[in-house]
C-alpha cells in the first residue's frame, strides 16, 4: 500500500511538472509568434482590423474564442490584431486541430508546442472536447473553428458542436471573431464578448451552436445569418 502511495505521487509529480513545462513552452512560442505576426503578417497580409472596445480591456476569465476559418494561418492572423495586454491575459491560448495533422510525430511536435491539440477524442491524450474542458478548467484559453474546417469558399457547411458541448458544460466567456481574405487585404474584426446563459442554454446542441455562430457572421463583412 506504501508502495502504491509512493508511485501515485510521484506520477502526480511528473505529470504536474510537465503540464507547467508545456505551459510554458506554449506561453513562449505563441509570445514570438505574436511579435513576428504582428510585424511580419500584418505587412504580408495587409490586415485590418475592428476591436470591440470590451476586447481591448480584457480580464482574467474563462475564455472561448470563436471564429470563421478560411486559411491554416487564420488562428495567428486573428491574435496578431490583439493588443498585447489582451493576448496576453488569454495566454496560453489553445486550439482545436483536426487529427489528422497529428500523424506524423515532427507535425505533433511543432502543433503541441504552438498550443494545438487534438479536435476528436483519442484514448489516452488530452484531446476533443473534454480535453478542452480539461484545459479550460486550469486557466488556458481555447479557439475553436465550429466550420471544422478551412472554408475557402464560402460555403454553408454543417457546423460542429463542440462550441456548444463546452458552453453547455462550463460558463465561458465568448469571444466572436470574424476574418475575411479579399480585395489583396485581410479583414479581422472582434466582436462584443457574450455569455449565454440560463434559458438560452437550450439542449439543442445544433441550435446552440448556431446561435453562437450567428454572432461571428454578424460581425463579418458578408452579413449572413444561418
Amino acid at each position: 500500500i506504501i508502495l502504491d502511495i509512493v508511485i501515485d505521487n510521484f506520477l502526480y509529480y511528473v505529470k504536474t511538472k510537465r503540464e507547467i513545462l508545456e505551459v510554458f513552452i506554449i506561453k513562449s512560442v505563441l509570445l514570438i509568434t505574436y511579435i513576428f505576426a504582428s510585424i511580419i503578417f500584418r505587412f504580408c497580409f495587409k490586415i485590418e482590423s475592428r476591436l470591440h472596445k470590451e476586447v481591448l480591456s480584457l480580464k482574467p476569465d474563462r475564455y472561448l474564442i470563436v471564429a470563421n476559418h478560411r486559411s491554416a494561418v487564420d488562428p495567428y492572423l486573428i491574435l496578431a490584431t490583439l493588443p498585447f495586454n489582451s493576448f496576453n491575459f488569454l495566454l496560453p491560448i489553445r486550439f482545436f486541430t483536426a487529427n489528422i495533422y497529428f500523424k506524423r510525430w515532427w507535425q505533433r511536435v511543432f502543433l503541441m508546442a504552438f498550443g494545438s491539440f487534438r479536435a476528436y477524442s483519442v484514448a489516452g491524450e488530452i484531446s476533443g472536447v473534454k480535453g478542452g474542458l480539461y484545459l479550460s478548467d486550469r486557466g488556458q484559453s481555447l479557439l475553436i473553428f465550429p466550420e471544422g474546417k478551412r472554408n475557402r469558399h464560402k460555403s454553408k457547411l454543417e457546423l460542429k458542436i463542440g462550441a456548444a458541448y463546452l458552453i453547455q458544460r462550463r460558463d465561458f466567456t465568448i469571444l466572436p471573431v470574424s476574418i475575411s481574405y479579399m480585395d489583396n487585404r485581410t479583414q479581422v474584426n472582434w466582436g462584443k464578448r457574450f455569455r449565454i446563459n440560463g434559458s438560452l442554454r437550450t439542449k439543442d446542441l445544433n441550435k446552440l451552436t448556431k446561435m453562437i455562430f450567428n454572432r461571428v457572421l454578424q460581425i463579418s463583412d458578408r452579413d449572413e445569418i444561418i
